[in-house]
């Protein structure tokens, strides 16, 4: 067999391998495609994109300076229109000051956007000044009748005449275009616009006829007023600034560094460097890159702008982002990449032309192999034993075939892990707390639609990607950043840190009073943080804890009242044994005897202590005594005498009642006695010998103090109050020493005062509260150490009435007794006893005397008409007296029985007589009002038989 002329040729080529053959073709492809790609894309798109924007810079900055300058040209017309009118008006012989000073006013009026219109003659203009001196200040000033004309616009349809200084002439907006003939740009400066101090530029025209100079005509414009125009302008998001070359700002977006000083240096805390200021100074172009404060870079142009012919003094300053100045010729770069992507595919289809010639006809010989092992796993591969690359592509399918079975089942592990993870992601989005993925540096990876609604960001997206720190006030990003420092340590080495923080919020103004943070930290360093809002539960605490608090005070203060009324009632029995005596004593005595006096001072002592003793059962009872409806204006107004007697007329007393105040139900001597231990308790803390009191008297509900709102005041509920219940406010306010929350919580404690020794019972406050607390009142005291204190007593209202006068207690009248009684006296303490005995057997009587209600029972049951009366205690061993009473009375119901008591919560008057005792007296008894009473009863028994 032969071979035909170019088989050694051919030959040799099929023994090449495929990657030699595919290399002869693509890598002369590859690098001149990757040649030319380099070439065009660093020859032309740097370069050319970097003069396009540059250009582009400066002639934004020129078009801005143009516009600008354009507009302020139109404002100086104005003036220069002005200054022609007076021009020809001059010139024609018109010599009217009122025709000029019209004029001013209608161009002010027609141009409300500047500051005013002016125009200031040389002397005796139009006239000699001495005519218009002290007449119309439109014609002349007053001091020297010079004529000096200013109208500003007073709103839209009027304007005003505003004052000229007398010395004009020698200020800088009159005098250089005066001195030079010339139209002047003055710079800013500061100047009283109808009482109003106002920075301004004024643009200043010299009015010349004839050679001879006639006045100066202007025009000012508010720094302030081009400030807010100039404010709109921000082009590609930069900011333009106007100095002058005195280096003074006359615009600048911050408002407040108007006709400042730029800051010169080198860094970008200084707003010039020193080589732009020489440039400010000289009034040359300039451009230069720079980074702003905000470390942002920057390309700064400054362009001169002349406002007229011959002005040359300012310079705007132009600052563009250097990406913003790029974003124009973006399209650019993109026509160069289009040209890249064509030139690579036509690169691709030589490609795709070469590989089909080349391997297409093996690879898919090897295709059909690989359908075939689809269809029959145990085929075998054709092309294993080829030595090129197509045998090595046939060896390893076929070792590829081995390998199925593990793809099957780490696919099958894959889907089970992936399934898994959703069941995560779902329970973890379901989840109420908030949970956050970070990565080390503190960027939000991940956040639960709890997260994405505690923060009260509007979607997913405004959160992920972000520092959390960024996502918070700077209050909270300072306290979140401090707290994750000092957790870090722990973090680090356990993987968890949990701490509970106050006041959160968000920069979507979502906020937190309380929140508790759980971090946890990955193997791979990131970091799952738990936040919950805890503001709920931690007021939930607090309220509980005051609730206890005042569950715990009020306990407290019914067992010092428990204490205080069974120590004042056995106080009263020993009392009352010894005024008893001592009473006697009195009528034994003569009273020129020395021995009288002494006993009297004695009695006199003995009646403070029962003062003494009357307030510790007040403080004890619990109950409000008899109840009637009251007006409490009267009963102010009825103890305004007392109080003023009270307190000494160095303390100024001021009473105010505000509005319609309705009645209360309560007792009105208590509220005396409430009024009074309140004024002397304010007088008691007042500071020197002066000061006022304050007694305010209004319907409620009270409004908040505002020195408690504002946090400067302290403020204690010493009695809760419903405050949704009608009720009336009564307040004492003092200018004294004030208190801590210390002393106030301790305020209504017995025997507690901070008046020194010897200056306080510590019983005053008490008994205020033992009586409002049985009125059913409330209490809250407020103040501040050094301030004053104001104490507040809520009452609730009650039905119509006025206050009843009390009646005075009726003297006590010795008189004989009527007859001889027999009187049966039931009492466990035998000096009460004894003194009883001694005082009712003295007035003639007959007495016998029982230690025990059972005592007195045996004896009265052995002959129940042996006694005309009883007299018996309320708290005995093994029944009370009234008990006792009520079992003598359905023996014998016209006995006249007799009551009295040291201290008893349930035993009032009324009670008492109710109970079926014929009369009620309180410990200590006055043996003469006693014997009188039971004498009265048992002569009124004896008429009715």
């Amino acid at each position: 067999m032969s071979l035909p002329p170019d088989a050694p040729a051919r030959v040799s080529l099929i023994r090449g391998s495929i990657t030699t053959r595919l290399l002869f073709i693509l890598v002369p492809l590859v690098l001149l495609a990757a040649a030319g790609t380099a070439f065009v894309a660093v020859r032309s798109s740097r370069a050319v994109v970097q003069r396009f924007a540059l250009d582009y810079g400066q002639d934004l900055a020129n078009k801005q300076a143009g516009e600008i300058a354009a507009i302020t040209r139109e404002k100086i017309a104005f003036v220069e229109g002005l200054a022609r009118q007076v021009e020809s008006m001059v010139a024609t012989g018109a010599s009217d000051r009122r025709v000029v000073a019209t004029y001013i006013a209608r161009t002010a009026l027609a141009h409300p956007n500047m500051v005013g219109f002016w125009f200031l003659a040389e002397p005796d203009f139009m006239g000699p000044d001495q005519a218009f001196r002290n007449g119309d200040p439109a014609l002349g000033l007053p001091e020297s009748g010079r004529f000096a004309v200013y109208y500003v616009p007073d709103g839209p349809s009027d304007v005003k005449l505003s004052e000229v200084r007398p010395d004009f002439y020698r200020d800088d907006y009159y005098a250089l275009p005066a001195q030079s003939r010339k139209r002047q740009a003055v710079p800013p400066y500061l100047y009283p616009v109808l009482g109003q101090p106002t920075w301004m530029i004024s643009y200043t025209i010299p009015v010349i006829v004839d050679g001879r100079l006639i006045g100066v005509a202007g025009t000012d414009l508010s720094l302030e007023q081009r400030a807010r125009e100039l404010d709109a302008r921000r082009p590609l998001g930069g900011s333009i600034y106007m100095i002058n070359r005195e280096g003074n700002w006359t615009y600048h977006p911050d408002h407040a560094l108007l006709a400042t000083k730029a800051t010169v240096g080198d860094g970008p805390q200084f707003q010039l460097s020193p080589d732009e200021l020489d440039r400010v100074l000289k009034v040359q172009p300039y451009e230069v890159e720079r980074v702003d404060t905000a470390g942002h870079r920057v390309r700064r142009y400054a362009v001169p702008m002349t406002f007229f012919q011959g002005d040359n003094r300012r310079l705007l300053l132009l600052d563009v982002p250097v990406e913003g100045l790029s974003a124009p010729f973006a399209g650019i770069g993109t026509a160069i990449m289009v040209a890249a992507l064509v030139s690579g595919l036509l690169v691709s289809l030589v490609l795709v032309a070469a590989v089909r010639a080349i391997i297409g006809v093996p690879l898919a010989r090897m295709a059909r192999a690989i359908d075939t092992l689809e269809r029959d796993e145990t085929a075998s591969m054709p092309d294993t034993d080829r030595q090129d690359q197509i045998g090595g592509i046939a060896r390893a399918l076929v070792r590829f075939r081995g390998t199925l079975a593990e793809r099957d089942r780490l696919r099958a592990q894959v889907e089970e892990r992936t399934t898994a993870l959703e069941r995560m992601l779902a329970g973890v989005g379901a989840a109420k707390d908030a949970i956050v993925l970070f990565d080390p540096d503190y960027t939000v990876i991940y956040a639960n639609p709890a997260a994405i609604s505690l923060l009260g960001a509007p979607d997913e997206a405004a959160v992920v990607g972000h520092r959390w720190a960024a996502l918070l006030t700077p209050e909270t990003r300072g306290a979140v950043e401090e707290d994750q420092r000092r957790q870090r340590d722990g973090l680090m080495s356990t993987g968890y840190a949990h701490w509970i923080g106050e006041s959160w919020q968000s920069v979507w103004g979502r906020a937190m009073e309380a929140y508790e943070t759980t971090l946890s930290l990955r193997p791979n360093g990131d970091i799952v943080m738990v936040l919950r809002d805890v503001t709920a539960t931690r007021r939930a605490a607090r309220e509980r804890e005051e609730l206890q608090r005042q569950v715990l005070q009020q306990d407290k203060m019914e067992a010092i009242g428990r204490l205080a009324g069974g120590v004042a009632h056995d106080f009263n029995n020993l009392l009352g044994a010894m005024l008893g005596y001592v009473e006697f004593l009195l009528d034994d005595l003569d009273p020129n005897d020395k021995a009288h006096s002494y006993v009297a001072r004695i009695s006199a002592v003995g009646k403070r202590a029962k003062e003494l003793v009357g307030q510790i059962l007040t403080f004890a009872r619990s109950d409000k005594g008899e109840l009637q409806a009251v007006s409490p204006v009267a009963v102010l107004e009825d103890a305004r005498g007392i109080l003023r007697s009270a307190v000494p007329a160095t303390t100024e007393m001021i009473f105010q009642i505000a509005g319609t105040v309705p009645n209360v139900r309560a007792n009105p001597a208590q509220l005396v006695q409430v009024l009074m231990n309140l004024v002397l308790n304010a007088h008691d803390a007042r500071r020197g010998e002066g000061g006022r009191i304050r007694i305010r008297l209004f319907p409620g509900p009270a409004p908040v103090d505002v020195r408690v709102r504002e946090g400067r005041w302290a403020e204690h509920e010493a009695l809760p109050f419903d405050k949704g219940r009608p009720h009336v406010v009564l307040e004492v306010e003092d200018e004294g020493h004030g208190m801590t929350m210390e002393v106030m919580t301790r305020l209504f404690e017995p025997f507690f005062t901070t008046k020194g020794k010897g200056r306080g019972t510590g019983l005053g406050m008490p008994v205020v509260y033992g009586i409002v607390r049985a009125h059913g009142g409330g209490m809250t005291v407020m103040s501040a150490e050094g301030e004053g204190a104001l104490l507040r007593i809520l009452l609730p209202i009650g039905g119509p009435g006025t206050v009843a006068t009390p009646l005075a207690a009726a003297p006590i009248v010795k008189v004989a007794p009527p007859r001889r009684l027999r009187i049966l006296v039931v009492d466990d303490a035998a000096e009460m006893g004894d003194m009883l005995l001694e005082g009712l057997s003295r007035r003639g009587h007959e007495v016998a005397i029982c230690e025990t209600p059972a005592e007195a029972l045996e004896v009265f049951e052995e002959n129940p008409h042996a006694f005309d009366a009883v007299v018996s205690d309320q708290t005995m061993p093994g029944m009370t007296g009234l008990a006792l009473i009520a079992l003598l009375k359905t023996r014998r119901p016209d006995l006249p029985c007799v009551l009295y008591t040291g201290y008893s919560e349930r035993s009032d008057e009324k009670a008492v007589l109710a109970a079926g005792a014929d009369a009620f007296f309180l410990k200590p008894v006055v043996v003469e009002r006693l014997a009188g009473k039971v004498e009265a009863l048992c002569a009124a028994a004896a008429s009715g038989a």
